[in-house]
């Protein structure tokens, strides 16, 4: 906690003196990054094991040394993911299960030095840095003999780091900018390991990392630059003459970026009985697209949730494992007609095409079991099948409506509905069901009325000059 407010101080006092000269610069950023994880003591050897994408989040502070160099502290979250196939009944390798494990972080400090060469609206930089990874971990080993159980305590290690990022700078009007980069950060030594011990094999499985990874920087930054009592007067003056251009910049050719959270109702035939609202799941979307006249062409990144068939067998209701998230590629087309001569209202129709990428989770067999007196109603298992969903392909088609917020960007309202979809979330059903043995496969679809909200910005609007 001390060393905290050190740097929470140290930094306050950077910005103190420097604001004024505008050598001061925040920067916030994300991305998705692949950790390099590797495991050791295989000991059947009965397990895949590959490195999955995470994200990261960071902030950093740049300090102008010279027009061309500043000096850079960051400070950032990266998280850690992995998956693994297990074969319970090796060495047959008839029998397998798949999981992907998410949670935990690592976190990283680093100071870095970075060179930019301007050009105009834009900017190219090269940054190494140095810095240490911290992981927080439990430790088990201290154990009691007397009461029978291990302490858990926990601890921290430390790696030391070095790494190299690139990438450029896309400035806005106001000086503030959009970062675009690669980085890589390698480790000098061991964190602590993630051990598999409950596969009861000698010796124990153990996924070891250094805090090493490769990554997308996305980023914004914001320049502290202040405006001169001249620049307040201009920029008050022509606040009308902004306020109309924005609008018709923001209603006008070019590209976007849009983030949209959405609903989607399942289909009458894939609801649970007798419960209102166990027919709706939540997903979200980040498209970036291109308007010309009435035409826009969109894609990008949309993620679902599947749901499996509920059974219903002699009037006991049993819900298998539900919750797949399902990662998909949209191509949507639209088309749009503006009501009125404000640029107030935009309605359309649109259709697209969704390339299912692939599916996650559960990856654990879950169990049901009920008794009347002495009288076993059911004891059934619920076990997730691997199934191979990439490439495979659905529809949407709908209509929306697009309203203006802020002057510069618009409120999304999409009403559509998905047809086409294969089956996906498949669980195998089986057990003992009124005395009688079960077993049968059940899925569902990503079918369904969907009802999304979304914020369109326009980049018209950010790279104006």
């Amino acid at each position: 906690m001390n060393h905290r407010i050190f740097i929470v101080l140290l930094l306050f006092s950077i910005f103190s003196q420097v604001n004024a000269q505008s050598a001061l610069k925040l920067e916030l950023y994300t991305g998705p990054q692949l950790g390099y994880q590797q495991l050791v003591n295989d000991s059947r050897p009965s397990i895949e094991f590959q490195p999955k994408l995470a994200n990261h989040l960071g902030l950093g502070i740049l300090y102008s040394i010279r027009s061309d160099w500043q000096l850079a502290i960051q400070s950032e979250f990266t998280g850690i993911a992995y998956g693994y196939t297990f074969y319970p009944n090796f060495p047959s390798v008839d029998d397998s299960r798949r999981f992907t494990a998410r949670g935990g972080q690592l976190w990283n400090h680093r100071l870095g030095l970075r060179k930019s060469w301007e050009k105009g609206d834009h900017a190219l930089y090269m940054q190494p840095m140095l810095g240490i990874t911290k992981g927080r971990f439990i430790d088990y080993s201290e154990y009691d003999t007397l009461a029978s159980f291990n302490f858990l305590t926990t601890r921290t290690s430390i790696s030391l780091n070095k790494g190299l990022e690139l990438g450029m700078k896309f400035y806005t009007k106001n000086k503030n900018y959009f970062l675009v980069g690669l980085r890589h950060q390698q480790g000098f030594n061991d964190l602590y390991p993630t051990d598999f011990n409950w596969f009861n094999n000698a010796p124990v499985s153990t996924i070891q990392r250094r805090g090493s990874y490769s990554g997308l920087v996305l980023g914004y930054g914001i320049d502290f630059k202040g405006k001169t009592k001249e620049e307040k007067e201009l920029w008050k003056s022509g606040k009308e003459e902004r306020k109309i251009n924005k609008r018709n910049l923001a209603w006008s050719n070019g590209s976007y970026i849009m983030i949209s959270g959405l609903l989607r109702f399942r289909p009458k035939y894939e609801r649970e009985q007798n419960l209102e609202f166990s027919h709706i799941s939540g997903g979200n979307e980040f498209l970036v697209g291109y308007t010309k006249g009435s035409w826009s062409l969109e894609s990008g990144y949309n993620r679902w949730r599947a749901y499996t068939n509920v059974i219903l067998l002699e009037g006991v209701n049993n819900h298998t494992p539900t919750d797949y998230r399902m990662d998909v590629i949209p191509l949507r087309l639209r088309y749009h007609l503006d009501l009125g001569t404000r640029q107030r209202l935009r309605v359309g129709a649109s259709t697209a095409a969704m390339v299912i990428l692939g599916s996650e989770g559960p990856y654990w067999s879950s169990f049901a079991f009920a008794r009347r007196g002495e009288e076993v109603i059911y004891d059934l298992a619920s076990v997730p099948i691997e199934q191979q969903v990439l490439g495979k392909v659905f529809f949407n088609a709908g209509v929306f409506a697009e309203v203006p917020v802020f002057n510069s960007s618009m409120f999304t309202f999409n009403f559509s509905r998905n047809f086409g979809s294969p089956e996906v979330g498949r669980v195998l059903l089986e057990g003992e069901f009124s005395k009688g043995n079960f077993s049968e496969t059940f899925a569902g679809t990503l079918n369904g009325w969907v009802m999304e909200i979304g914020y369109k910005l326009p980049l018209n609007i950010v790279f104006k000059k």
